[in-house]
């Protein structure tokens, strides 16, 4: 039985990505699964290559007290250097502008991982409708990672696995097979005799990694864009199952949440929390309706009073197009839905572009429930409002954002001002409807009536890879 927590917020910290669109899935599944619980007053997502980025996490809640749990298969270079850094952490409990943020251990290292990589290894096969009749005689299981050169530690608990699993005799082998470094995954073939493989990718979502680049390594399809494998995989008098990315697993949430237990018992007793002195963006946003007349807007949704209470959200182009010729949106899920493609189909990386689809209505029940939809629409969105208006919202320049950068992204270093002028002007100002306001060049803040505006404190990672491929070119050239 959990005990819910009624003062305290859930900040759930995932990779993403701004090329594809199964990245963030499984964070904001598991997220809405464990809102649905009511076990904390809040469950918010953050994200480091999605919005809302890491840097704006916090802002999203007034909550006393913050959970925070990396939804990252390992300990490594993100969750010990990256995440910390990126929230101002000092340790496993800091004290910051009025909260205390309890960050815990990332969600691979709970024990539990290892019932879920069985579960997974037994569901791929079970899918097939072809039984492996004695798979302690004849199966080999693979642990699959990606391997890093920045972190020993994020390999290590991949290794842990394997050596948890083939302990308990369940497989005639279970080991570590990793994309980037020894063993690597693609040599499965010699790494084993064994005439039955499986292969469980140790993998938060079924992003690139998992749905393009291991089937090549694995010889499952010669082309990244080819998902045309069927399981189970014929070669050479062998057999191959490979399964989806264990992050994607319902059980997932489970296990979220049993890492704050387990960060409740390590450091029980915890302080008492400080109230934050800001109103509560519930406040704000009802003070908000009352000043000014319906329909609200903000970007290109139009918010206006709900027929039987609550509230009805539409497409600005909508306005006047009858309800029953719109789709009815019934859940975040399927608002979440909407928002991942544009009309053509196409990821939608940027959550304030001018690309939003229309056709739609969505009726939050009451203030809660829209201020999660608007979290959708706009991640941070109104959160960055509040603190415009209370002059707390930090900003910052292109320059220290690129220093910020690492790995393949250090070259945004290089970009000069006159190719940074037109990234802005391609990039910011043609498509996106936040109001920059960090240097160079900010622009000054400014609002309509009945509008909440948008606004944007520092260069997102769409523009940070907008400007590598300035600098390097486009993958596919």
């Amino acid at each position: 039985m959990v005990t819910p927590l009624r003062d305290a917020a859930l900040l759930l910290l995932g990779h993403g990505s701004t090329l594809n669109a199964d990245s963030s899935a499984p964070t904001y599944q598991h997220a809405e699964e464990i809102r649905r619980r009511g076990i904390f007053a809040e469950v918010h997502v953050a994200f480091w290559k999605e919005e809302p980025n890491f840097r704006q996490a916090l802002r999203q809640t007034n909550q006393r007290q913050v959970y925070v749990v990396p939804n990252f298969i390992s300990s490594g270079y993100f969750t010990e250097q990256i995440i910390p850094r990126e929230l101002g952490l000092d340790g496993p409990i800091t004290h910051k502008d009025g909260q205390d943020i309890f960050y815990c251990q990332p969600v691979g290292l709970h024990p539990s991982m290892t019932e879920a990589l069985l579960h997974r290894a037994t569901e791929v096969v079970a899918a097939s409708n072809e039984p492996i009749s004695e798979p302690s005689k004849t199966t080999c299981l693979f642990i699959c990672g990606h391997g890093t050169s920045l972190n020993d530690n994020s390999t290590k608990i991949i290794h842990e696995q394997a050596d948890i699993i083939r302990s308990r005799g369940l497989y005639a082998d279970c080991q570590a097979v990793l994309m980037e470094q020894t063993p690597f995954v693609k040599n499965w073939r010699t790494l084993t005799a064994c005439p039955d493989v499986i292969v469980v990718p140790f993998f938060i979502s079924d992003g690139l990694h998992s749905f393009e680049d291991i089937p090549v390594l694995l010889g499952l399809t010669h082309n990244i864009k080819e998902r045309s494998f069927i399981n189970p995989h014929r070669e050479a008098g062998r057999r191959l199952w490979y399964a989806t990315a264990i992050g994607t697993d319902a059980a997932i949430a489970d296990v979220i949440v049993a890492q704050v237990q387990q960060f409740q018992m390590e450091y029980a007793p915890l302080p008492s929390p400080v109230l934050k002195a800001s109103p509560s963006l519930r406040d704000e946003v009802e003070d908000f309706f009352r000043k000014f007349p319906a329909p609200q807007r903000i970007g290109e949704v139009s918010i206006l009073p709900g027929e039987s209470g609550g509230f009805t959200l539409r497409h600005v182009a909508d306005l006047s197009v009858p309800a029953v010729e719109l789709r009815q949106l019934h859940s975040l899920e399927d608002l979440r839905e909407l928002l991942r493609l544009d009309s053509e189909g196409n990821f939608r990386p940027l959550h304030a572009a001018t690309n939003l689809r229309s056709g739609w209505v969505y009726n939050p029940a009451n203030l809660s429930e829209l201020l999660w939809a608007l979290d959708y629409f706009y991640p941070a969105g109104v959160a960055n409002w509040s603190f415009l208006r209370h002059n707390r919202f930090p900003t910052t320049s292109w320059q220290e954002t690129a220093e910020r950068q690492t790995g393949r992204f250090r070259i945004v270093r290089e970009i000069d001002e006159a190719a940074l002028g037109e990234l802005i002007r391609d990039n910011c100002v043609a498509v996106c409807r936040k109001q920059k306001l960090w240097p160079p060049t900010p622009e000054t803040p400014h609002a309509y009536p009945s509008q909440i505006p948008l606004f944007c404190p520092e260069a997102c990672n769409f523009l940070v890879g907008k400007a590598r491929e300035k600098l390097k070119g486009t993958a596919e050239d």
